[in-house]
């Protein structure tokens, strides 16, 4: 992937860093600019505030992958708070849009960028490890915050996380994936030869599958698996779920969410099957798969709400469906209309915040 970095940059003195540890990724956070002119209308707005002395940052991403620089790396540049400006080598912005095609090509370059950089001052292109400014990485704005505070910023996380892209999923791409296989389809292949490296994580990662229906599909007891063997694998885009149109019994669709978790198939939604449908929960974070909503699940899972797809998404669906919130549908793993209303109605008989979206507390009552 070839990419251009237009240089604009602003008349304004940048001072040397205390130290080149990090890269800063952000967005915008600007829901009220997503038109066609978004880049150029952040871009002309940074640019008067920092030759008033306001914020700014190296690089700016937006409109269909267009890359543009505003001021030198290697210098400080002011745009996470005093705490963590001295130590970033780079900070990167991401201009907000609505439509899919275009983020697609703004996340295509935002991840480019994010590792030329990186790469460029010999850092790790690993995203949020650690919790000092000892382990050197690309971190989030949100990461600043919780970690070093001085500003109280929390993205680029829902941005991406609207488009699908969870932070693991972003912290994979930016540390393995080639630039090119983003967003690719997974090959339609029946099986996988498993070789030296390859792990049931990986290679379900890989074919947009879960670890579980692998496991279920190969009668695997355990995580383990030996250089040659051939396994049967599934395809298809997010994460292969089977999704049933045509069931209509509760009985049915309720046998149907099993069989895709990998449990007991009875027809009866039960603690097994809550417990089976956390695990799926938990793999898709991914976090410690065991069945137990704890701290470190409610801390990484992401927000379902309209519009965001995955497995993380069918799990709510499914958990929804069981609990009698039959509205939500058969789960297919795309958080729509009727996901929504089915959060509301759950929201309002568990006296939460109405807001049709499953964020922490939601879904620690939903799973717990």
């Amino acid at each position: 992937m070839s990419n251009q970095i237009e240089k604009r940059f602003i008349a304004i003195k940048q001072y040397p860093l205390t130290d080149s540890r990090i890269i800063i990724a952000h967005e915008s956070g600007n829901a009220l600019n997503t038109g066609k002119n978004a880049l150029e209308n952040e871009i002309a707005f940074m640019s008067k505030q920092a030759l008033k002395g306001g914020a700014f940052v190296s690089h700016w991403v937006g409109n269909g992958g267009q890359i543009i620089q505003l001021s030198k790396t290697g210098f400080v540049q002011y745009g996470a708070g005093a705490n963590a400006n001295s130590y970033a080598y780079a900070q990167v912005e991401l201009a907000r849009t609505l439509d899919p095609i275009i983020f697609k090509k703004d996340y295509l370059a935002y991840v480019w960028l994010l590792k030329k950089l990186a790469n460029e001052a010999h850092i790790p292109r690993t995203l949020n490890t650690g919790n000092t400014m000892k382990e050197k990485g690309i971190k989030t704005h949100h990461w600043v915050s919780s970690y070093l505070g001085g500003t109280n910023h929390r993205d680029p996380d829902d941005y991406l996380a609207s488009f699908g892209i969870s932070l693991s999923q972003f912290a994979f791409d930016l540390a393995n994936h080639p630039e090119e296989d983003l967003f690719q389809t997974p090959a339609k292949k029946t099986t996988h030869m498993v070789i030296v490296g390859d792990t049931l994580w990986s290679i379900a990662k890989k074919q947009r599958t879960t670890v579980t229906w692998l496991k279920k599909l190969n009668n695997l007891s355990s995580n383990q698996i030996n250089i040659g063997t051939v396994l049967k694998i599934t395809n298809g885009e997010f994460h292969s779920i089977a999704v049933d149109h045509s069931l209509n019994k509760r009985t049915d669709i309720i046998k149907s969410i099993q069989t895709n978790c990998g449990t007991i198939v009875d027809g009866r939604f039960g603690p097994i099957t809550k417990k089976a449908l956390l695990c799926l929960f938990q793999e898709a974070i991914p976090v410690k798969v065991d069945g137990l909503w704890g701290t470190e699940t409610a801390t990484l899972a992401r927000n379902i709400q309209f519009g965001i797809r995955g497995n993380d998404v069918y799990a709510v669906q499914a958990m929804l469906f069981g609990l009698g919130y039959e509205v939500v549908g058969v789960p297919d793993c795309i958080a729509g209309k009727l996901t929504k209303k089915a959060i509301l109605l759950f929201q309002k008989n568990s006296r939460l915040l109405c807001d049709g979206i499953a964020g922490k507390q939601t879904l620690s009552l939903l799973f717990q």
